[in-house]
């Protein structure tokens, strides 16, 4: 059994191929206990930005999370509440975990929660279900934007992040936008390297676990200062890979 640095987890997960294992279980919690143990949880709760050209929604009008059913749930556990940031919300309980999205709205960077967890008390990392569908941790995230490559995506420019505000909602330009994550499995090799990765399964659908948080910052960063462009998808259709000033 795995265990959680600090007692902190934070997780990404399609949880489609395990539907029968999770009523098993009795939930997404004691699934997700049946690979670690911890007693904080955070999860990604994410709405997406706003095309400029689509309408403002209506004050009042929240949109549904497109981060899928791990989101929901997560976020429907008792004392659990779902940071305000505009795009990027997260979804969580434990109190320190409670703590860091209370802090969490737009004026804040999308990954800061991921951020913050590992460098206020390190946390652990999990991704299930979808390693090669959707590869990658956040923390690269949190590593580009704390080396300024998230406010270089030319994208940004098209998207809109909208807040409502004693009935008004307000609209800007996307302040970053995190970009393509398509080619994050680059990272794997230099954690196994650090020691830090640990490759498993649960009811035959892999998983990868991330000890620490911040040591895995600490890689990316690395690498990312000799060259931003080693996230790089290759797709030439990829407008986020494509159309950046780095």
């Amino acid at each position: 059994m795995l265990k959680a640095t600090s007692d902190i987890l934070y997780v990404r997960a399609a949880l489609k191929p395990l539907a029968r294992e999770m009523k098993q279980a009795g939930g997404v919690v004691p699934l997700l206990r049946e690979i670690g143990e911890f007693g904080e949880l955070m999860v990604p709760h994410f709405y997406g930005a706003r095309p400029f050209w689509r309408p403002r929604p209506a004050a009042g009008a929240m949109p549904a999370t497109n981060s899928g059913a791990l989101g929901k749930l997560v976020a429907a556990q008792p004392g659990a509440v779902v940071s305000s940031h505009p795009t990027h919300a997260f979804a969580g309980f434990g109190p320190r975990v409670v703590e860091v999205l209370q802090e969490h709205d737009g004026t804040r960077p999308c990954f800061y929660p991921v951020g913050e967890l590992a460098d206020r008390h390190d946390c652990s990392m999990l991704l299930l279900g979808c390693v090669d569908e959707s590869p990658g941790f956040s923390t690269v995230h949190v590593s580009q934007q704390r080396l300024g490559l998230t406010r270089k995506h030319l994208l940004r420019l098209l998207l809109r992040w909208d807040e409502s505000r004693a009935g008004q909602v307000t609209s800007r330009t996307a302040v970053e936008l995190p970009g393509c994550s398509r080619s994050f499995d680059k990272f794997y090799e230099h954690y196994e390297a650090d020691g830090n990765l640990v490759r498993g399964n649960l009811a035959g659908v892999p998983y990868l676990w991330i000890p620490s948080a911040r040591r895995a910052i600490a890689v990316e960063t690395a690498l990312l200062s000799r060259s931003g462009r080693f996230v790089e998808c290759g797709r030439l259709t990829c407008l986020s890979c494509r159309l950046r000033w780095y």
